[in-house]
């Protein structure tokens, strides 16, 4: 996919380098960058994304989208890379995989049923009722009580 499209609504980007670019992965993990990559630095909790943006070069990423205060100097190897700057890498990797993957969440309705008592039994009584207005429904048991139906 054309990087451009992937960068749709992600405001604030400072590039450099070709955005003329086909994208055929996104990333946030250095081992699972192929050649022409997408990697994503994510500042996380315990581990800061950006030490691996050497590391995801290296294994193929023709992109690299840093966080605003980022070191680039850390990065070598980066000439042949496109190296993009946001405010904030977690909400542009949620922008881009959506455009990456076609927004996925617009193909279907989700309910979410949270609380101390009764989830279980409001869950069946929401299925029943979608199910009798013709919706397929499922039942997501590993968040307990989330279904999902498509339009029918």
């Amino acid at each position: 996919m054309e990087l451009k499209k992937i960068l749709h609504g992600i405001e604030g980007i400072k590039a450099k380098g070709n955005i003329d670019l086909d994208i055929l992965n996104i990333t946030n993990n250095s081992k699972d960058v192929v050649k022409d990559s997408m990697f994503i630095a994510i500042k996380g909790f315990e581990v800061d994304g950006h030490k691996f943006a050497s590391d995801a070069i290296k294994n193929g990423a023709s992109v690299v989208m840093l966080e605003e205060g980022a070191d680039l100097s850390a990065i070598k190897d980066n000439d042949n890379v496109t190296i993009l700057v946001v405010p904030n890498t977690r909400k542009a990797l949620s922008i881009a995989s959506q455009n990456f993957y076609g927004n996925p969440a617009s193909q279907f309705k989700l309910i979410g049923v949270t609380g101390t008592k009764g989830k279980t039994t409001t869950t069946f009584m929401l299925k029943d009722m979608l199910e009798k207005q013709g919706k397929k429904v499922r039942i997501n048991w590993n968040n307990c009580s989330i279904y999902k139906w498509k339009e029918t």
